[in-house]
């Protein structure tokens, strides 16, 4: 049986990235409460059950790297996935000190987003890289090879006419196989599609 998806709590001055973000993470299958600063993430964190959490590195008043800090000071160790508008090296190696898993681009892909998540996931298991799931793992098994082209494609952010091109077939025929494969993976939505894939260790 798979496993039920962790809890990610979203930390972001923007309620619309915040909307957008919740919206990818809610069609995974992630249950995902927001917070609109790092100092209200930080006062409800005591009554909050470990997950992943996503902040954005610049907000008004506290930063992500501030709460970063007080997480540390508190001796919560949860995984931390920053978010930036431009990514710079140094500010990446930063982060990372400070405990992040991941250090991503705005705008973020869902597959980036979901492979951080699991990243995360793993590290609150106690495990260096994610465990594909076996049952995952067996549902893809069942995809045709072109079914697994389309996936492919998927994970690499094709649209369905540049996967129609690609494999000379129409983008009618694209959408079935997406259908199919969402199906076999019982994929409620193309995010979780997604998301599923990279938990059965299927990659682009």
């Amino acid at each position: 049986m798979s496993r039920t998806p962790t809890r990610v709590y979203v930390v972001d001055d923007d309620p619309l990235l915040r909307a957008a973000i919740v919206q990818l993470l809610e069609q995974s299958g992630y249950t995902a409460p927001t917070f609109a600063s790092g100092e209200a993430f930080l006062r409800a964190l005591p009554k909050l059950p470990p997950g992943c959490i996503i902040v954005d590195l610049v907000m008004r008043g506290m930063s992500g790297f501030g709460m970063q800090r007080r997480l540390l000071a508190c001796g919560c160790r949860w995984p931390v996935i920053v978010l930036t508008g431009h990514v710079d090296r140094a500010n990446a190696e930063r982060a990372v000190q400070a405990g992040a898993v991941s250090f991503l681009e705005k705008p973020v892909r869902l597959v980036e987003l979901v492979a951080a998540i699991l990243k995360g996931e793993a590290y609150l298991l106690g495990a260096r890289e994610a465990i594909p799931d076996p049952e995952l793992i067996r549902r893809v098994g069942l995809l045709t090879p072109r079914e697994q082209e389309i996936l492919r494609g998927i994970l690499h952010g094709k649209i369905n006419k540049e996967m129609a091109a690609e494999f000379g077939i129409t983008e009618s025929a694209v959408k079935g196989y997406r259908l199919k494969a969402m199906k076999k993976l019982r994929a409620r939505t193309p995010a979780e599609l997604v998301m599923l894939a990279l938990r059965a260790g299927f990659h682009a």
